[in-house]
């Protein structure tokens, strides 16, 4: 029998608390074969970031590997495993903002990393760079750029480029298509399946989609608290899941639905909300955001740089009813987040203008008092939750701060039941407000996110990538809690997603981006059913499907 390429042999991840030692990863065995894709799923917790940081000796220093044995290719790596990192076997990090350089050129970086693990000439390494680049889908006009002239899904490519660029022999990809859109998360998994078939690379996928896992792995393994509850050929597991744990992630997954249409929460029969039907709560009209990427004064005049500008969103035009769900869809960089900065203010249009209840938010002759009441309206949930709470603040300050800087508390003791009915309403307990963020689960903090959006009381929420980042039980908890709040507080949600299951179990209306310009507004049952554009199709086509039937 030919040995296996990769073995974990009864493994186990301990880390040293002040209570008691804590396992993260427990007698788990596992073996990769060449050219094969293994699926680690499960949710936080789980144990499989671990488990991918273990092969390549990345435990964070209050952990060790307290029992068990790492092999690749029968050479025992575990007490060493320098001699394989980066060169034999490469990581894909799911945060690519830490992943990246931010004072450094990607060409730079990349040509570092092949001489590193290569011995090549520069321009040996150069020719490498260029090529892993367009295998990720990059220009390579972009190879001079720096990291923060790209958008969080270019970014995640750019460190999937480094990954393959020492051509490693296995790669950990940990979530690596989390922060992608539908096509460009579809390019990537192909390229890491033509990896497999080509070169014979073999992949250890970690993710929490099922539907990725269904399209793309040979074997799948499911992790529940540090240990393996269920292992298999992928198919055979997804269709006839034996574990209960299995079973709940199979039935949590969301699916894109093409069925009867979704009404604005006024018109959902019962409601509380006696509001217009057809009134508008927000329009943008011919809105259009330029930015200037050109180098600096100094820059340009000592290397003769042109000016160069980038049309990041061109005359979109859409409005949205009182108590609706309007989704915005589209590619990494098609103008989304752009949009939801420029709808609170955070950034100010080119040109066109966004109007809330009929008054224009980014007017010249707008007072300030005028602009803290519209702004008071209109609130943000972001993409990554632990980003938009400030580490150093408890919970109770937190939710208290937009109470107290929009006046809607006269005393203490007022924003106090303020806060725990915030706290309640998201489905929090009281004691949290003695808490801080890190002690939180990545659901427990977005819902602490969704609980500050709604503390000024609004009458619109942004939703900017709410779930992206979310196991898929704690994203079907959140989007239902969405539902419930808008439901009882009659809001108003622009949501903006890639993931076309989500905005098909939320949106009433869809519309979609390409390069800046709204290509189509449906429906949203109309855009599933009968999609007119054919950049539209595309995205549908390449949008994972969990294939149990």
């Amino acid at each position: 029998m030919k040995q296996p390429l990769l073995n974990l042999n009864n493994i186990s991840v301990t880390f040293k608390t002040r209570r008691q030692d804590f396992k993260a990863v427990e007698d788990l065995s596992l073996t990769l074969k060449e050219g094969e894709i293994l699926g680690l799923v499960g949710e936080s917790g789980a144990g499989k970031s671990i488990t991918g940081a273990a092969i390549l000796g990345l435990i964070p220093s209050s952990g060790n590997l307290s029992s068990g044995e790492i092999s690749f290719k029968g050479q025992r790596i575990d007490k060493d495993p320098k001699i394989v990192r980066g060169s034999k076997i490469s990581m894909i990090f799911q945060d690519p903002l830490v992943s990246l350089n931010p004072l450094r050129r990607i060409g730079d970086q990349l040509i570092e990393t092949i001489q590193t693990h290569s011995p090549c000439s520069r321009t040996e390494a150069y020719d490498r760079a260029i090529k892993s680049l367009e295998e990720v889908g990059i220009d390579q006009n972009r190879f001079n750029a720096y990291p923060h002239t790209f958008s969080g899904g270019m970014r995640q490519r750019v460190v999937i480029a480094l990954a393959l660029a020492p051509q490693p022999a296995i790669i950990v990809a940990d979530e690596p298509t989390t922060s992608l859109d539908v096509s460009n998360q579809a390019q990537i998994l192909s390229l890491l399946k033509k990896l497999c078939k080509e070169k014979r690379t073999s992949v250890i996928l970690i993710t929490h989609d099922m539907g990725v896992i269904s399209q793309t792995t040979d074997r799948v393994a499911v992790l529940y608290s540090g240990k393996l509850v269920e292992i298999g050929i992928t198919q055979a597991v997804l269709k006839n899941p034996r574990h209960a744990y299995t079973q709940s992630l199979v039935r949590s997954t969301p699916r894109i639905e093409r069925g009867s249409p979704k009404q604005p929460i006024h018109q959902i029969p019962d409601s509380k909300s006696k509001l217009c039907p057809d009134s508008k709560v927000l329009i943008a009209e011919d809105l259009t955001r330029e930015f200037d990427l050109s180098p600096t004064w100094f820059y340009h005049k000592f290397n003769v740089h042109k000016q160069r500008r980038v049309l990041a969103v061109d005359s979109v035009s859409f409005s949205i009813n009182k108590g609706e769900t309007y989704g915005l869809v589209g590619d990494s960089g098609s103008g989304k987040s752009t949009i939801a900065k420029m709808a609170v203010g955070l950034l100010r249009p080119s040109s066109g203008q966004i109007t809330v209840n009929g008054e224009n938010l980014n007017s010249s002759t707008i007072s300030h008092r005028q602009s803290q009441r519209i702004r008071r309206r209109i609130q943000m949930v972001f993409q990554s939750p632990y980003a938009s709470l400030n580490p150093r603040w408890k919970i109770g300050s937190i939710l208290a701060e937009p109470i107290r800087v929009f006046g809607l508390s006269s005393t203490k003791e007022e924003e106090q039941n303020r806060v725990f009915e915030l706290l309640d309403q998201v489905g929090l307990s009281k004691s949290d407000v003695e808490k801080y963020p890190h002690e939180f689960s990545g659901g427990q903090r977005q819902r602490i996110s969704i609980a500050r959006a709604l503390a000024s009381k609004p009458e619109i929420i942004i939703c900017d990538e709410p779930t992206s980042a979310l196991d898929v039980s704690v994203q079907a908890q959140v989007l239902t809690l969405l539902k419930e709040l808008q439901r009882e507080f009659s809001l108003t949600y622009l949501f903006i997603t890639h993931d076309l299951a989500v905005v098909s179990t939320m949106a009433n209306k869809i519309g979609v981006l390409n390069q800046g310009r709204l290509i189509e507004e449906q429906s949203s049952e109309l855009l599933f059913s009968k999609p007119q554009h054919e950049h539209t199709k595309m995205l549908l086509d390449s949008a994972p499907k969990l294939d149990i039937a």
